[in-house]
């Protein structure tokens, strides 16, 4: 465990400064847009997410650009390490975004459910998203991976709208019952989501040419 908190850090570290230094403020920023109660709260939640997705993926774009992985690979890790410690950092930064307007929240104003929904939403998106963009990373990298993982993303919102409208309410209503309704269901599933990539991309990194 001190390898992978080390490895971690490492990843925190190789960030650019200016990076490092708005991390905080970045953090608190998106925290305090799950807390919004105003008719912004999808889109801000939203655009939280979509930030949250980028700032998740930096440490694959800044070993890329670096070429540090072969400086992991003569460091004492194994692959695994690796793969353990960006799902670790991924968590983390999930936890510290996502959690604080759940529990400071009844402090300070009525608890209200659509706070919770909207992060739980935001929660399975981004945990999506990452369990689709990381296995990718590992496979080829992260630049390929990236521009794949956009364009698709892009693809499947305009085909979810022209689907949306083209396809009877009553098939839209069996694909919604798919979607967890509860906010611990969308929890769950986002947690499951990445566990299942955590194991993909442990078997894809572990044969993958460095």
């Amino acid at each position: 465990m001190n390898r992978i908190a080390a490895f971690m850090l490492l990843d925190y570290r190789s960030l650019p400064t200016l990076q490092r230094v708005l991390i905080p403020p970045f953090l608190f920023a998106l925290m305090l847009m799950f807390s919004f109660e105003d008719s912004l709260k999808a889109f801000t939640a939203g655009w939280a997410g979509m930030m949250l997705v980028l700032f998740i993926s930096q440490p694959f774009a800044v070993a890329e650009k670096n070429r540090l992985e072969a400086l992991h690979a003569t460091m004492p890790l194994t692959r695994d390490d690796v793969v353990k410690a960006r799902y670790l950092y991924s968590v983390c930064i999930l936890a510290a975004v996502m959690l604080p307007p759940l529990v400071l929240k009844p402090f300070f104003l009525q608890v209200y459910e659509a706070t919770y929904f909207i992060v739980a939403v935001a929660f399975m998106a981004v945990s999506f998203a990452i369990a689709v963009l990381y296995p990718l990373s590992f496979k080829i990298g992260y630049g390929k991976a990236s521009t794949i993982f956009y364009i698709s993303f892009v693809l499947l919102i305009i085909i979810s709208l022209f689907v949306a409208r083209s396809l009877p309410q009553e098939f839209l209503n069996v694909f919604a019952k798919l979607i967890p309704a509860t906010s611990p269901g969308k929890a769950t599933a986002g947690l499951l989501l990445l566990f299942l990539s955590y194991l993909l991309s442990l078997k894809i990194y572990r044969t993958r040419d460095l």
